[in-house]
Formats: structure tokens, C-alpha cells, sequence
């Protein structure tokens, strides 16, 4: 299976986009279910970068058991939002951002954990808030999700400037 650096819709503007890098060492591919591909890559995020910030831990905190009961029960938040905005995920999915986490080291931190040990604004509106946001739009309650992100906008804010 040949890897890619980037994912577009496979519309007109994405793929003058990907003709625009043409000859260039990044792969990209054209997606016909972008929203899909676009919110799996979100899962990842939503659980790792939340937890590892809140917690000032690395991915192995992701291993502990209470840990993972509360990243399965952020995930199905975030998968019913993702569904209602028009991806297609299934229940599964949960398992799987999960299986994929794991497969990474431990050790790893995440760009908002080395965010937060530098003390800069944390990128919440764009992962956690995005997830809220959403739910918002399609009457979805996230409360989990929206916790995180008032925990996490309270350490972004005593970042400093």
C-alpha cells in the first residue's frame, strides 16, 4: 500500500491542489469519502492530545485501564458528532483509534503536550473544540468532550503570551 503525506476530496479544487504538487516528492491522494479520513485522523487527536496535556504524561498514560475506558467513552462522542457531519465511521472505530495509539511508543508526547511543558496557547479550538462545536451544530451532547475543553482552555490561558 503506497503511503501518503496528504489526504484531499476528490473534488475540483483538490485535485488542483494535488496537480499543483506533481512532481514533487509529497504523495497525495485523492479521497471521494474525505470526511471520513479527516475524522479518523481526528480520533487520534481528540484522545491523545487532551489526555497527554491534562495529565503532563506521555502516550503510555493512554495504557492505564482507566484511562482507556475514558478515551473509548470520548471517542464515541466524537465518532457521533464525526457520523453526523457526514462521515461514516463505525462502532469499531473506537477500537481502532485505540489499537492505533497503541501501536505508536509511549514515549511520544504530543504536539499540545510539548505545547503546554513550553507553556504556549494549546491548539484546543482546532481538536477538542472542534468536536463541541459540531455536536453543538447537530443538537449531539459531548459533555466528556466539552469538559476537556474547558480544562483545556483554562491551561491554554495561563499559557504565557
Amino acid at each position: 500500500m503506497p503511503v501518503h503525506d496528504l489526504v484531499v476530496p476528490d473534488d475540483s479544487a483538490g485535485q488542483s491542489f494535488a496537480c499543483l504538487l506533481e512532481g514533487t516528492s509529497l504523495n497525495v491522494l485523492l479521497s471521494a469519502d474525505f470526511a471520513t479520513l479527516a475524522w479518523r485522523k481526528l480520533l487520534l487527536n481528540v484522545i491523545a492530545n487532551p489526555i497527554t496535556t491534562l495529565t503532563l504524561q506521555r502516550e503510555s498514560v493512554l495504557r492505564r485501564d482507566d484511562v482507556h475506558a475514558l478515551c473509548l467513552d470520548i471517542l464515541a462522542e466524537a465518532i457521533a458528532v464525526a457520523n453526523a457531519e457526514g462521515a461514516t465511521l463505525a462502532d469499531d472505530d473506537a477500537a481502532r483509534t485505540m489499537a492505533t495509539l497503541f501501536s505508536y511508543s509511549g514515549d511520544l508526547g504530543t504536539s499540545m503536550y510539548f505545547d503546554r511543558q513550553t507553556g504556549r496557547k494549546l491548539e484546543i479550538e482546532a481538536l477538542t473544540g472542534a468536536v463541541v462545536a459540531a455536536g453543538e451544530r447537530h443538537g449531539i451532547l459531548t459533555p466528556i468532550n466539552r469538559t476537556l475543553l474547558t480544562l483545556l482552555r483554562a491551561v491554554s490561558d495561563a499559557a504565557s503570551p
